[in-house]
């Protein structure tokens, strides 16, 4: 968790699973930086919101979204179904 930047993958059929792993990367691509434990919590907070969101929508059998990208630094939401 770095920056304000949250990542809701979602894998709950085949496609979300072959999709998957095309969203990984090595460790050395990772952006470097420091965090604080505040803004850390925070959106860890709001990712897990994203992610419970996503489960109830599931459990109801509504569409989900397979990936999601929101940005907070600039109030910008990517939905990939």
């Amino acid at each position: 968790m770095l920056g304000e930047v949250i990542r809701v993958l979602i894998a709950a059929d085949e496609p979300g699973r072959k999709h998957y792993p095309t969203t990984l990367f090595a460790g050395s691509e990772a952006e470097l930086g420091r965090c604080t434990a505040r803004s850390t919590i925070y959106t860890a907070n709001m990712a897990a919101g994203f992610m419970v969101h996503q489960f109830a929508r599931w459990l109801r059998g509504q569409p989900i979204d397979a990936d999601a990208t929101l940005n907070l630094l600039a109030a910008e939401l990517v939905v990939n179904r």
